[in-house]
C-alpha cells in the first residue's frame, strides 16, 4: 500500500473531536473530519493545485485547502452551507475584530426576552412544534426565541457586512447548541451565557486562520447552486481540478440538512429564519429524495447528473475521494459504484483487500430503511476517469 494512502486511511479513522481554526463555528450535519481532509489534500495534491468540494456543507474542505495553500472551489445547494462557509473563510480586519468583540460582550449583558412579539417571534412560533411540552419548557423556549428577536433587532444597527454576518452566525451557533437535539430545553441564562463564550471562541478561531487568508479572494470561490452545473463554473471549465474531495448526501439515510430537531424529533426550519433565507419548499431536497422511498430512482438520477457534470471538468490527473454512508451493501452500495462507472469513472483500490470503513462517533441521524450496514459507518471511495 502506498504511503500516501496509509496516511489517508489513518486520518479517516481518527476519532478526535473537531477543533481548531474556524471548524467549530457551526456544526453542519454529517461534516468532514479536518484531520482526514488535511491528510487527503496533502497526500493527493501539491501547492497551488485546485481542489473542489461539490457538496461543501460546512466548508471543512475549503478551510483545509486554504491552510495547505491550495486553490479551492466549493458548491452547495443549501444556502445555509454557503453562508456558514463564507463567514468561516472571510478575512476580517483588526477593526472588525474589535467591533465584534465589543458588540458581543455588550449583547451578552443586555440581551433579554422583554420584547413585544414582532415578525420574527410570530414566525418562529409557527415553525416550532411545542405542543405537548411541559409549561416550564415552553416558557424557556419562548424566552429564548424572544431573546433572539432582541439580538436580531439590535443587529440591524450593524451596517458592516462582515461584522453583521459574523454576529448572525454567532447567534445561529448559540441557538443550535442550546436547542438542537437537546432535552430538556435549557433556561434562558444558558443561552445568554453562550454569547460571550462562543464569540471569544470564534474570534480566536479567526485569529488562528488569519495567516492563511492572504490573497484569499484569489484562492477560494463559493457557489450556491446544484453541482450538476459544475461544468458551467468558469474556474472549473479548464479541467485543471486535481482533487474532488467530498461527502455527498447518503442514499436511504435521513440527515436533517435543512432542519433542527427541538426536544427530540420536533423538526423546525428555524435556522433559515435566523439567517433570513428562503426555506426549502421540499424538506428532502438536500437529500435528493425522501429517504423512505425504497427505489432511490430520484437519488441516483440526481447523482448521475452531478457526476456527469464532474466528469466534464475532470482530467486524467483528477482524483475523486469520497466518504459515503450506505445501509445496504449488496443493493444501494453496488448501485452507487455502478452509477460512478456509468458516468465515466473507474474505481481505484485504496487497500489491497476490501474497503476502508470508518465508524463516525456521535451521529444523531439514522437510516429509515434498515439494511446490513450501520448508518453511522462510512466507506472511503477513490475514483478517476476511465
Amino acid at each position: 500500500m502506498k504511503l500516501r494512502f496509509k496516511k489517508i486511511i489513518t486520518a479517516a479513522n481518527d476519532q478526535s473531536r473537531v477543533r481548531g481554526y474556524t471548524h467549530r463555528f457551526y456544526t453542519y450535519p454529517a461534516g468532514f473530519s479536518p484531520v482526514f481532509v488535511e491528510a487527503a489534500i496533502k497526500s493527493l495534491t501539491k501547492t497551488n493545485d485546485l481542489v473542489l468540494d461539490p457538496f461543501m456543507g460546512g466548508g471543512t474542505t475549503l478551510i483545509e485547502a486554504l491552510r495547505a495553500d491550495r486553490k479551492v472551489v466549493g458548491i452547495d445547494l443549501n444556502p445555509i452551507a454557503t453562508f456558514v462557509t463564507k463567514v468561516k473563510s472571510t478575512k476580517i480586519s483588526k477593526k472588525n475584530y474589535d467591533n465584534i468583540e465589543k458588540w458581543a460582550d455588550k449583547m451578552s449583558k443586555d440581551i433579554n426576552f422583554k420584547i413585544k412579539d414582532n415578525k420574527f417571534v410570530k414566525k418562529a412560533f409557527t415553525i416550532i412544534n411545542y405542543k405537548g411540552l411541559g409549561k416550564k419548557e415552553i416558557s424557556n423556549l419562548k424566552k429564548i426565541i424572544k431573546g433572539s428577536a432582541f439580538y436580531l433587532k439590535s443587529l440591524n444597527n450593524i451596517k458592516n457586512k462582515k461584522e453583521n454576518d459574523f454576529l448572525r452566525l454567532l447567534l445561529l451557533r448559540c441557538l443550535h447548541s442550546t436547542l438542537h437535539d437537546k432535552r430538556p430545553i435549557a433556561d434562558f441564562h444558558v443561552f445568554k451565557s453562550k454569547i460571550r463564550s462562543n464569540s471569544l471562541d470564534m474570534l480566536e478561531g479567526m485569529r488562528s486562520l488569519d495567516p492563511y487568508l492572504k490573497n484569499f479572494r484569489n484562492k477560494i470561490k463559493i457557489y450556491n447552486k446544484s453541482s450538476s452545473l459544475s461544468h458551467k463554473i468558469k474556474e472549473l471549465k479548464s479541467k485543471k481540478v486535481n482533487l474532488i474531495l467530498t461527502s455527498p448526501p447518503y442514499p436511504g439515510i435521513n440527515i436533517p440538512y435543512s432542519r433542527w430537531q427541538i426536544h427530540g424529533r420536533r423538526n423546525t426550519t428555524l435556522p433559515y429564519l435566523i439567517l433570513d433565507l428562503e426555506r426549502p419548499k421540499i424538506q428532502s431536497i438536500y437529500n435528493f429524495q425522501n429517504p423512505t422511498n425504497i427505489k432511490f430512482d430520484i437519488y441516483f438520477n440526481t447523482m448521475k447528473n452531478i457526476f456527469s457534470s464532474l466528469r466534464k471538468i475532470s482530467s486524467k490527473k483528477t482524483k475523486i475521494l469520497q466518504l459515503v454512508a450506505f445501509n445496504n451493501k449488496d443493493g444501494v452500495f453496488k448501485r452507487y459504484l455502478k452509477t460512478m462507472e456509468e458516468c465515466g469513472f473507474k474505481e481505484l483500490k485504496i487497500k489491497s483487500h476490501g474497503y476502508v470503513w470508518r465508524k463516525v462517533p456521535n451521529r444523531s441521524w439514522q437510516a429509515r430503511l434498515k439494511g446490513n450496514i450501520p448508518a453511522s459507518n462510512e466507506v472511503l471511495l477513490l475514483h478517476k476517469i476511465k
